[in-house]
């Protein structure tokens, strides 16, 4: 009786901390902060070279402006993760 006392103590044991993910919890996979930096980046480069390009008269309207600042960015900064993924993210 004492071993099925323990048994079905440590099944609970078991089966609550299953259910709350303890054991099988699966933690989704985290760019590399490198990569976080790059992409913010590209985003602060890019709105502000679409700023220019619209006060300047460089663009015709916000859609080609940020077409022109993306291809700019892809040619001044290809050695980047977030220039790589430009041609990818079409």
């Amino acid at each position: 009786m004492l071993l099925f006392q323990r048994l079905l103590l440590a099944c609970a044991v078991f089966f609550t901390l299953s259910g709350t993910g303890c054991f099988w919890r699966k933690s989704q996979p985290k760019p590399p902060i490198a990569t976080e930096v790059e992409e913010g980046f590209k985003e602060r480069w890019v709105a502000k070279r679409v700023g220019e390009l619209i006060a300047s008269g460089g663009a015709a309207n916000g859609l080609e402006a940020r077409r022109i600042a993306l291809q700019e960015f892809k040619e001044r900064y290809e050695y980047t993760r977030a220039a790589e993924q430009i041609g990818n993210s079409r």
